[in-house]
């Protein structure tokens, strides 16, 4: 299953229902966005690429994002070294799926936190924002 929805799959994925309103609120406040992805080199099984097909669907579909240039997309391959790059880029919102990488030991304090979640719709902390939809963010920054 892994296989398939980070590589075929990602076909299929779409873009989060709000992202553009988002993207268009940040542009006019010349924010710079960048991508910082846990992931794997490849898969478990089959030994596939799940670096290249998620880039080349991020080239396919957020290619015209202003502010998200080339050299703003980052793959880190565990979720400590994905905490450090948040660190290193000195952000101040970061919105990520998965919890866990919210909630690492070493995840810096001063960023303002969005967990993209349908699973719950309550806050978990004043730094931990739930959100459904990225245009959920808006009033944030």
């Amino acid at each position: 299953m892994q296989e398939w929805m980070y590589t075929d799959g990602l076909n299929h994925a779409a873009v989060n229902a709000g992202a553009w309103k988002l993207f268009e609120k940040l542009k006019s406040q010349n924010a710079d966005l960048f991508i910082v992805s846990h992931k794997t080199p490849e898969s478990a099984i089959n030994k596939l690429d799940l670096i290249q097909p998620a880039r080349r669907w991020i080239k396919e579909n957020l290619s015209n994002v202003p502010g998200l240039e080339p050299d703003h997309i980052f793959f880190e391959h565990s979720r400590i070294t994905k905490v450090k790059r948040i660190a290193s880029l000195g952000l101040t919102h970061y919105v990520d799926d998965l919890l866990q990488v919210l909630q690492e030991e070493n995840y810096p304090p001063n960023i303002r936190s969005f967990w993209l979640s349908v699973v719950t719709k309550n806050s978990l902390s004043e730094k931990v924002t739930v959100v459904e939809t990225l245009d959920s963010i808006i009033d944030y920054v």
